[in-house]
């Protein structure tokens, strides 16, 4: 059974994210934090098999939760979502240490094949 933990400051995002990812992936575990504080306490609390990670938190910024996931846990998957397009993005946040970087404005399959892949490994 997989563990995602889902962190974005909208409750409206966040529980789309949590639906979708529930029907996508039947049995998983899928946790919410509407900030970073919140998010590393649940990360220190319990073990997560991956996290969905917003840019903009309003208590830290999406790129210093990532440095301070990764201290804590540098093996596991952090996906980074934003509304910038990947283009945009992508490269940059790969290079700060995520897993893979999808914007806000894909498509459900195009968000459940990212975090399928970093539960996976798989493509």
């Amino acid at each position: 059974m997989s563990r995602i933990l889902v962190v974005d400051d909208s409750d409206l995002v966040r529980g789309s994210l949590r639906a979708l990812l529930a029907d996508a992936f039947p049995g998983a575990v899928v946790g919410e934090a509407a900030a970073s504080g919140p998010a590393l306490a649940a990360l220190a609390r319990e073990r997560w098999d991956m996290v969905l990670l917003d840019l903009s938190l309003p208590d830290r910024d999406g790129v210093r939760t990532l440095r301070e996931i990764r201290r804590l846990h540098p093996k596991l998957p952090v996906v980074l979502m934003s509304l910038p397009p990947e283009a945009e993005y992508g490269a940059a946040m790969r290079a700060a240490g995520a897993t893979d970087y999808i914007s806000k404005g894909s498509s459900p399959a195009m968000i459940t094949a990212a975090v399928r892949q970093a539960l996976t490994g798989v493509s």
